[in-house]
């Protein structure tokens, strides 16, 4: 139940595999870049900001992250209509974009390998504060990161992408099921709603620009992920790609029916890790809301916080769970970090000087080797300062990550044949959807230039 098959044109040697239409084919089939993108979110995001934000806010944070993800989709449907129309990752088309030479792709490989470093130690950061809940006093959270992100960048060395997928899926179902529980179980009450569902922030505090501006940044993850996804995507061996292995020119109109079965494909699985990503950070905050409203945590107190959650629901074992689940959730994301951008990096880096004799597998265990090295250092010196730190980097990331969006438009509307370009109704969408991706960029801007609060 692979695919079907077409009949053979006069312009191509062999049949072209057609992607499975079916849900069951489908899931057998084409299912799981979408999930490990999720991943990716599905912990500081998650775990951290949507809880904070419940428990500052309320319910209408609930509307806050239904801007946040409205605004984000478009950049990413761009590097999924690109994927599966050309059948290769955005990133190979960067080199057209107008400026200097590979400019574009020497910023990316600096995103890949500066601020995920930064990501992966906030990241990081927050799994090790769950560990450090539950275990020995001695056994401190910095040197808790030390251990398990170390572990982490070793898995990432000598695991192949299939076994990765497998087991990153597995954390990310085992969460999502507990906290979705969670909800049915203990929603808040008749009153908390009232009092929070449309109760507007003061649109210009400091709290609201920290916390919006950091939701902004990482929820459901930084514009970079486009790439990431582009590549996992080719690791799977499908999609357009095999027009290109087979020499075939994809403006031929004989192969539009393949390349629109396959965008369609490349949209189902995304849509499905989209929405399954923005069901769980509304469930987030519903449980914060009902729980720990309106004391959100802090450094201090984050895990007991987290684990609290689930507490009127299903009682004080639930507060292990939680905090059992959590770390899973944040440090299968550290693994994700860790695989993607050396990944990213390991393709780029060949592109960017023109060499294609470079070694892209050792240039993936030098960036792994390197993230978990400098990353250690800096939470060594920083201390245990969770929340803070993740915040602080969820701002900066929405401002450095805007440059993607812009990128993927351009090159989809460069390289696409025509009939996959997007329509006029995907045009006035994506310039709203940009306008507000630049705003929520000038408020991390303005808040870590001290402009706000």
């Amino acid at each position: 139940m692979g695919g079907r098959t077409e009949p053979k044109t006069e312009t191509t040697e062999s049949d072209l595999t057609y992607p499975s239409s079916g849900w069951t084919g489908f899931f057998r089939n084409h299912f799981g870049p979408s999930m490990l993108w999720a991943l990716i979110g599905i912990g500081g995001s998650h775990i951290v900001i949507a809880p904070t934000m419940g428990a500052t806010f309320g319910l209408v944070a609930i509307w806050m992250f239904g801007l946040i993800y409205a605004a984000k989709y478009g950049a990413w449907e761009l590097g999924i209509r690109y994927n599966y129309g050309m059948g290769a990752n955005p990133i190979e088309a960067y080199r057209d974009l107008p400026g200097p030479k590979n400019w574009a792709l020497w910023l990316t490989i600096a995103v890949f390998t500066g601020m995920y470093t930064f990501i992966t130690a906030s990241v990081g950061m927050n799994s090790a504060a769950f560990v450090a809940a539950l275990t020995p006093e001695w056994f401190t959270a910095p040197w808790a990161y030390v251990v398990f992100v170390g572990g982490a960048g070793a898995l990432v060395l000598v695991s192949r992408y299939s076994l990765l997928e497998k087991a990153l899926i597995g954390f990310t179902v085992a969460v999502g099921a507990l906290v979705l529980l969670g909800v049915l179980v203990g929603p808040p009450s008749p009153e908390r709603i009232a009092e929070t569902a449309f109760a507007v922030p003061d649109l210009t505090g400091p709290a609201f620009v920290a916390l919006f501006a950091a939701a902004a940044g990482f929820a459901p993850t930084g514009l970079s992920t486009s790439i990431l996804i582009g590549s996992w995507s080719m690791a799977k061996e499908e999609g357009a790609g095999e027009l290109r292995s087979k020499g075939l020119d994809p403006n031929d109109p004989a192969y539009h029916d393949y390349i629109r079965a396959w965008i369609r494909t490349g949209r189902r699985d995304f849509n499905i890790g989209y929405a399954f990503s923005f069901v769980l950070i509304v469930s987030m905050v519903i449980l914060a809301t009902n729980v720990l409203y309106p004391n959100p945590p802090t450094d201090d107190n984050l895990a007991f916080a987290i684990g609290s959650i689930l507490s009127d629901s299903f009682g004080e074992w639930s507060y292990y769970a939680v905090l059992i689940g959590a770390f899973a959730a944040l440090y299968s994301t550290v693994i994700t970090l860790l695989d993607g951008a050396a990944r990213a990096t390991g393709d780029i880096l060949p592109m960017a000087l023109e060499d294609d004799s470079i070694d892209s597998e050792r240039v993936r265990k030098l960036v792994v080797v390197g993230v978990v090295g400098v990353s250690s250092a800096m939470v060594l010196a920083l201390g245990t300062v969770p929340v803070t730190l993740l915040l602080y980097v969820a701002a900066v990331l929405a401002v450095t990550e805007i440059f993607f969006y812009p990128a993927n438009w351009y090159v989809v509307e460069k390289h696409l044949p025509e009939p996959f370009r997007p329509s006029r109704a995907w045009h006035a969408y994506y310039v709203v959807s940009l306008a507000l991706v630049l705003a929520f960029g000038a408020m991390g801007a303005t808040l870590r230039l001290g402009v706000i609060g």
